[in-house]
């Protein structure tokens, strides 16, 4: 699987994503903007969406265009009912448009989990497709309980600080998860690349100091 990471803090919402997808024993780095976790949707600014699970579900999700329509934002519709009545309906009708939903004992059930994020609104859409009205911060994914117990432990730091050491702790602790972190948020939209030889500058002096006790040790 993999692990992504949110924040909503000044106004607005950041994620984070590793870059790592696994095919039986093998596992490859998603390079190329195409293939990021975390992506704009289309034809809505200030509106972000990522993913973790079957892979091909972000492959068709991130194409569609009338997810988020120009009228919507004009009018205001972005809410939590929003989402619960549009959003995650048509997500299930495209998935299953390309017959990308399982067969459960009730209900259809998705083989991936999203993150829905407008200027400062971010939601939670589970499996199971219930969605979750997120205040402060979240992580789905295979990585999600190292990252939570991060985010727990760095209240106070900064939004991208706190998103890359998340995320690195997933890294540490869950095969599935690796760098580079794509990180991004609603204002911008704009993408940035964290690995671990450039994360430094994202961490502060937390990690010069952590060094600093190391070597004086």
């Amino acid at each position: 699987m993999s692990v992504v990471v949110a924040v909503k803090e000044n106004g607005k919402v950041y994620i984070g994503a590793d870059s790592q997808v696994t095919r039986g024993g093998t596992r490859t780095t998603l390079k190329n903007e195409n293939n990021y976790k975390v992506w704009r949707v289309i034809g809505a600014p200030h509106c972000l969406m990522a993913q973790v699970g079957m892979f091909r579900d972000a492959n068709v999700i991130r194409l569609m265009p009338d997810l988020v329509t120009e009228y919507n934002i004009y009018k205001e519709h972005i809410s939590f009912d929003f989402v619960v009545k549009k959003v995650v309906p048509d997500i299930v009708s495209e998935l299953a448009r390309y017959n990308f939903l399982k067969d459960g004992e009730k209900t259809d059930c998705l083989d991936s989990s999203f993150l829905f994020a407008y200027q400062d609104q971010l939601y939670s859409i589970g499996q199971d497709k219930s969605v979750i009205e997120v205040e402060d911060y979240v992580a789905i994914g295979s990585g999600s309980d190292q990252a939570i117990g991060s985010l727990l432990s760095t209240e106070g730091q900064s939004p991208k600080e706190r998103i890359v050491k998340a995320i690195k702790s997933s890294a540490a602790c869950d095969i599935y998860v690796d760098y580079p972190i794509i990180l991004t948020d609603t204002e911008t939209g704009e993408f940035e690349i964290i690995t671990e030889k450039n994360e430094s500058k994202y961490l502060g002096d937390h990690k010069k100091k952590e060094k600093e006790v190391k070597s004086n040790g």
